[in-house]
């Protein structure tokens, strides 16, 4: 239910005026150059290369103690990001959603002057090195949520709502820079969220098996015995 709300939010949002306006209330009024300060910070978690080395140390460090579930979600969550990775990058390139136009000298689209209607809209087709418009879905959210959904499973207690907020922060900083619109975030969170479930699923049925007998090793004959 949560993931049908999430994405009947990011279709309504995408469809109506409603998600540049939220973006430029917030861009405006609530942006800072502190706020900024964090953003950049939040959004480099959500790059493959650091959510990649991160789940490589944490299985890493699994494979050392001999902790199968922490590896199994470790491995599951790179599986997860080069999943999302693949997924965003085919969407953005069918979808060719602009990104936010540039406001305040910050952004990465280009200045819309108020005679450019055209400018404004959302789409346009074909998109293929037109990096303006590769807005939706957003990879940052996409890799965050990919990690977020393979450690959640595994991350006890309290944990698990540090991991979640620390992939809404992600989300965040990338509306924040000026980078994505809501609608892109919400599409990428939920792109990978479903690759992190799919990335742990594949891990535990096909190799997880195969670490767990490469490990354990062969069984004494004391024990056989026995």
């Amino acid at each position: 239910m949560v993931q049908a709300a999430v994405l009947a939010l990011a279709v309504l949002a995408a469809a109506t005026p409603a998600d540049e306006t939220l973006h430029d209330f917030v861009f405006r009024h609530f942006v800072s150059h502190e706020v900024r300060l964090l953003a950049n910070g939040f959004t480099l978690l959500g790059t493959t290369e650091v959510a990649a080395v991160g789940l490589l140390g944490l299985a890493a460090l699994a494979h050392r103690t001999g902790d199968a579930p922490m590896w199994q979600a470790a491995v599951g969550g790179v599986a997860g990001v080069l999943l999302a990775g693949l997924a965003t990058q085919v969407v953005k390139h069918v979808a060719c959603r602009a990104r936010p136009r540039l406001v305040d000298g910050w952004g990465v689209g280009a200045a819309t002057p108020p005679d450019a209607p055209t400018r404004r809209g959302f789409f346009h087709w074909p998109c293929f090195g037109e990096r303006d418009y590769h807005g939706f879905p957003s990879g940052h959210a996409a890799t965050a949520f990919a990690a977020a959904a393979a450690l959640v499973g595994w991350a006890p207690g309290r944990r698990r709502w540090w991991i979640l907020a620390a992939a809404s922060g992600v989300g965040a900083s990338r509306v924040v820079l000026n980078a994505h619109f809501l609608s892109d975030v919400l599409g990428g969170a939920l792109i990978g969220w479903w690759a992190g479930e799919a990335g742990v699923h594949r891990v535990a049925r096909y190799i997880a098996p195969r670490w767990r007998a490469r490990t354990s090793g062969p069984v004494p004959r004391s024990r056989a015995a026995a």
